[in-house]
């Protein structure tokens, strides 16, 4: 078995020499090629496992011969040295192929750090590869549901950032999947298992979501009487899910932009610098690029996180999915409540066909989900769905609407005399309602409550 073998082009000497020596001395066999023609040509007559080249290089650039490279070996691992000033590119660089990219200047722990990484997830996907039958859903996206167009595009987007280190931004309507995706890229990458954290930018206040993230000091503001870990920490070798990025404020977004800039952070209250090696997958149902132009969202901070994008459809434009889902929404309800499957009949599956699903899938699950629990024949009929779904059609009511509608006439009295009664204390509050703390923010955001009138 051949020791493995790494390739790198840069037009700086010294550069070469650094890398040789470090790389040598941790057991690589290491050629070194001074521009991306020489690159291409040692890559020809040799096979490589690795491939490091420099962005802004002579003749041709690194991504010319990134492009190049990939012709000649498809399966090639690449790793791309670039500098701060040419982030955007590097951006373009990851959509390109390649795995990840190293700023300069970087220690020899970092060189050793991202070599490991690639090499790693080269030998995932070597094993992934060699699996009898390989497809799409083989490789565990069976748990996202669909056979459409769609559906295709998006396995095949997946199957493609699997095989990098990059930051993703997930983009998508309100249920229409974000978080399983985010989880599923997670579970076929190298850090598969390492821990995956999510973190619900919309769910907490601001003081509350910085300490959330960042952790904090004992003493560090009141009722700090301990030590706590943020998820940016505990996520360390990892993958953080941040959902609903766009509820960030601006100086979170300030602070997270440095912690993926510098790769290190300090809890709140804390003087001490914590190195952190994560990837962040983020969500968003809005558009970014529209936040960015009326200044709500930071434009660096978009591009860091948005190495490469996932948009999801929405279930009005995968109708041919929708039978697919049902009948695994009815399969997964009857089992859960010991029930025999009743069949669908035809005027409900038209109703499906000829709905809009603002909701998306999880609108849909929630039906079927209302429907097997009020079926009482072997078939699901009109008068089993929501009433809403009955009654009003999609142009004069949606399931959000009516959602909202329960909602303000059950909830926000219930959580109003809930936090009447405790005097504004969320912890007591929750008890009592057997809800989270986040839940009782979330609610609390959502029906506009001043918690500052309870105490």
């Amino acid at each position: 078995m051949h020791a493995t073998r790494i390739l790198i082009a840069d037009d700086d000497q010294a550069i070469l020499r650094t890398c040789r020596k470090i790389l040598e001395h941790a057991g690589y066999e290491v050629t070194t090629a001074p521009d991306g023609d020489s690159a291409l040509s040692l890559l020809k007559s040799t096979h490589y496992d690795l491939f490091l080249v420099d962005m802004l290089m002579p003749g041709l650039s690194g991504l010319e011969t990134v492009t190049l490279a990939r012709q000649v070996d498809p399966t090639l691992m690449i790793l791309m040295f670039t500098a701060y000033a040419t982030i955007q590119t590097a951006v373009e660089a990851v959509k390109r192929g390649v795995f990840d990219y190293l700023a300069k200047p970087f220690t020899a722990d970092q060189l050793r750090s991202a070599v490991e990484q690639s090499l790693r997830q080269k030998q995932l996907l070597e094993e992934n590869f060699n699996l009898p039958g390989q497809l799409a859903t083989d490789l565990g996206f069976d748990k996202i549901l669909g056979t459409s167009e769609a559906m295709q595009k998006l396995f095949g987007t997946l199957q493609k950032v699997v095989r990098t280190n990059a930051n993703i931004l997930i983009q998508g309507e309100t249920g229409t999947g974000k978080d399983l995706v985010a989880r599923t890229i997670h579970a076929h990458s190298f850090r598969r298992d390492k821990p995956f954290l999510a973190v619900d930018c919309a769910a907490l206040p601001e003081n509350l979501l910085e300490s959330e993230l960042f952790g904090h000091e004992k003493g560090a503001f009141t009722g700090a009487d301990r030590l706590k870990r943020g998820q940016l920490e505990l996520a360390h070798t990892g993958t953080l899910f941040l959902d609903e990025i766009g509820e960030l404020s601006f100086a979170l977004q300030a602070k997270l932009l440095r912690v993926l800039q510098e790769r290190e952070f300090r809890r709140l209250g804390g003087e001490r610098q914590i190195l952190v090696d994560i990837r962040v997958i983020s969500a968003t149902s809005r558009d970014l690029r529209n936040e960015i132009v009326a200044r709500k969202f930071r434009q660096e901070l978009y591009y860091r996180l948005n190495a490469v994008t996932v948009s999801l459809p929405p279930l009005r434009d995968r109708q041919n999915d929708i039978p697919i889902l049902a009948n695994h929404f009815l399969s997964h309800y009857c089992q859960e409540y010991q029930l025999t499957p009743p069949e669908v009949c035809s005027e409900v599956r038209k109703l499906f066909a000829g709905y809009e699903w603002p909701g998306n899938v999880r609108e849909l699950q929630n039906v079927i989900q209302h429907a097997v629990l009020m079926a009482e024949s072997k078939s699901i009929g009109l008068c089993d769905l929501p009433e809403y779904m009955q009654t009003g059609s999609r142009a004069e009511l949606s399931f959000l609407e009516v959602r909202d509608k329960e909602a303000e006439t059950v909830e926000k009295p219930f959580l109003e005399d809930l936090l009447r009664k405790h005097r504004g204390n969320i912890s007591k509050a929750a008890a009592e309602a057997k809800l989270s703390r986040k839940t009782i923010y979330r609610l609390a955001k959502r029906f506009s409550f001043d918690l500052s009138r309870f105490r």
